[in-house]
């Protein structure tokens, strides 16, 4: 998934993680260089060619030959079997039985539609395991679609909690550890000397893989490593907004490490955004040239043969001294800020306390190509009120080809008075939406269209009869009823079907909101439930034993539909929530619900609240008439309302549609 904003580098020094590489490169060649100097009396640096000197002279520890790889983490969760809370865990705190193997990384898998899949369905659940673990793909893109070869993102983005053990994929070397406040974080790069050739197995190179976005580094600068010793400890360090692995591997031709294949300048050039730039594919040839495919390497060399104990002395020399390598002179670095020493015992400081932050995007639903595309991002906390302060950073994305963002993460010194303006700059006509992505909750915008205007046609007057126009007045269906009503053909269709009826005046009363034993006899006649036999089953002490719902009641509480309240009360006359009747309706019928919810569906609904699963439900089957951006779980519902959603539900289960689509005719 598109956690983060990684830093942006090439050949040219302009880049920020070029010149924390470069510079890093340089002081240490530097030491080195001035005791050669002292030793051969003459020696010249020129430009900034030391860093390759170094990098070709100075003498490597050797590692233990290559016996094959490991999955850089030895265990994660089962996303599919956590509950909603436990999606904060950190590693420590998922119970272990909710603990799997490294799931398998295929391509095939990770392509397929989330649709597609049915919660319950083992080999599907296993699919959907792998594709929240590897959330964005080798040479992806942050559409969040799975696909391989759609981006130039050249690291494949691993899903795990804070704090989950990191291992090294191979026997290597510790080559670089840096500390950046933005782009990779906390990472380092392991040198895997004599490996297995991605492209040809038979021949022998150097890899460097990096693990990015750590919160702990458990190792130094030039320690030996041995495949499967833990090295770091996850997080969600530089741009990451939740916590990952960025697990790269780069060739021995990448200029440095962890590489990148697009500057500033060049996303600037090309007229887009850090997430436009890497969606279109920028740099995807540089990528593709200096990289490899990090879990192809490993899933080729994988083995079973026993880890040897950190610490075992290599067989082959400690130190050799590799062919000199031709001198590239790059030019002068420009001064770039210190990298910050990694230290043995962390030092914690104390966290202020920050309420959690909740994103809503709004907007016109139509705009005009000549006018201005704005939205408004606003922030509240759970109680409504604005805020003007949150952790980390915010991903923005905007999906259809209708321009650029005006920017593309968002942090909290954006906001002014709880909110944020953004614009779409260079519109092109078509639908988009915006959407703000922060600890794994997406918040949407409406679907909005930029509209070009229609061309002008200057048409000759042709001079034509008039046909008379003649109106059907469609018949009214009740007294309160007729054929101007939104509601008319969902209204006509339940009435139809004998689920949803009228009063003994002849009305309907569609603004009229709707009780508890109304909602459950419409929703078990949807359902076509058989009703139980309920003489004296039934102790609520406010209904009567005798009255028409109570058949109703009693085969709603036999199959845990609805239940009383404490006290020995069942109130039902009470009204009927929005959230309430979605409970009540989608319960009583044969639907399957997905249990989790990991993408909230409303900007008023949160992943872990207890009617998220039904709304979550209602919006990909588009039951709700008129409901965009907000669910309104709290407000009562109308009875023109519910005759609407059942009417929807209805014709999708006659015509086996996986959505209610207008003019949707049940079989």
């Amino acid at each position: 998934m598109p956690y983060e904003t990684d830093g942006q580098s090439s050949v040219t020094t302009d880049s920020p993680i070029h010149q924390l590489e470069v510079s890093r490169k340089h002081r240490h060649a530097m030491t080195w260089v001035g005791l050669f100097v002292l030793t051969l009396g003459s020696f010249v640096v020129v430009g900034g060619g030391s860093s390759n000197f170094f990098a070709s002279i100075l003498p490597i520890k050797q590692h233990p030959a290559f016996d094959g790889t490991v999955y850089p983490i030895e265990k994660a969760p089962s996303w599919v079997a956590l509950k909603s809370e436990e999606y904060k865990y950190s590693y420590e705190q998922i119970p272990t039985s909710k603990l799997v193997a490294a799931p398998l990384y295929n391509a095939a898998n990770l392509a397929q539609p989330v649709e597609n899949l049915k919660w319950g369905n083992p080999a599907d659940d296993a699919i959907r395991n792998q594709k929240i673990t590897y959330s964005v793909p080798y040479m992806g893109s942050y559409r969040l679609n799975g696909l391989e070869n759609d981006g130039s993102h050249l690291a494949v983005d691993i899903k795990v909690p804070t704090n989950t053990p990191v291992r090294s994929i191979a026997n290597g070397v510790v080559i670089k550890i840096a500390n950046q406040t933005s782009g990779f974080g906390k990472h380092l790069v392991v040198q895997h000397n004599n490996v297995p050739s991605v492209d040809n197995p038979s021949v022998l190179t150097t890899y460097y893989a990096s693990y990015s976005h750590l919160g702990s580094i458990l190792v130094a600068e030039g320690d030996v490593v041995l495949r499967g010793q833990n090295i770091a400890l996850s997080g969600a360090t530089g741009f990451a907004t939740t916590p990952h692995i960025h697990f790269q591997i780069d060739r021995a031709e990448s200029p440095w490490h962890p590489y990148w294949p697009f500057t500033f300048q060049d996303q600037s050039a090309a007229g887009l955004d850090f997430v436009g730039a890497l969606n279109a594919g920028l740099g995807k040839e540089k990528a593709l040239l200096n990289t490899v495919h990090p879990m192809t390497f490993v899933q080729n060399n994988l083995t079973n043969a026993p880890i040897l104990a950190a610490g075992s002395i290599p067989a082959a020399p400690v130190v050799v001294v590799p062919p000199p390598a031709p001198v590239v002179v790059p030019p002068e670095p420009v001064p770039a800020a210190p990298v910050v020493a990694p230290v043995e015992t962390p030092v914690v400081q104390p966290v202020a306390v920050v309420p959690a932050p909740i994103f809503s995007v709004s907007g016109k639903t139509s705009y005009q190509i000549s006018e201005d595309v704005k939205f408004t991002v606003s922030v509240k906390d759970a109680s409504g009120a604005s805020l003007n302060q949150f952790n980390g950073s915010a991903l923005v994305l905007l999906t259809g080809d209708v321009g650029i963002l005006s920017k593309a993460n968002i942090i909290q010194d954006d906001l002014k008075d709880g909110q944020f303006a953004l614009q779409i700059l260079t519109p092109k006509s078509g639908k988009g939406q915006v959407s703000i992505l922060y600890n794994d909750v997406v918040s949407k915008s409406s679907e909005f269209d930029i509209v070009a205007p229609a061309p002008v046609v200057t048409a000759p007057v042709v001079e034509e009869k008039v046909a008379a126009v003649v109106t059907v007045n469609k018949p009214k269906i009740f007294a309160d009823v007729g054929g101007s009503s939104s509601f008319y053909d969902a209204i006509k269709y339940v009435k139809q079907q004998s689920v949803f009826g009228g009063y003994e005046d002849g009305t309907f009363k569609p603004e009229q909101v709707i009780s508890r034993v109304e909602v459950l006899k419409v929703a078990l006649k949807t359902a076509n439930r058989q009703l139980l036999n309920t003489t004296g089953s039934l102790t609520y002490s406010d209904i009567d034993p005798k009255a028409w719902y109570v058949p109703y009641i009693a085969t709603a509480q036999q199959n845990g539909i609805a239940n009383g309240y404490i006290g020995g009360y069942f109130r039902p006359h009470q009204n009927v929530t929005r959230s309430e009747f979605l409970k009540i309706l989608l319960m009583s019928a044969p639907v399957s619900i997905e249990p989790v919810v990991t993408i909230a569906p409303y900007n008023d609904v949160k992943v872990d609240d207890w009617y998220a699963v039904f709304a979550q439900f209602a919006k990909q089957k588009n039951l709700l008439p008129g409901v965009s951006g907000d669910f309104k779980p709290n407000e009562e519902i109308s009875r023109a309302e519910v005759a609407e959603i059942i009417y929807r539900l209805l014709l999708i289960m006659k015509s086996g549609a996986s959505t209610y689509t207008a003019g949707l005719v049940g079989g």
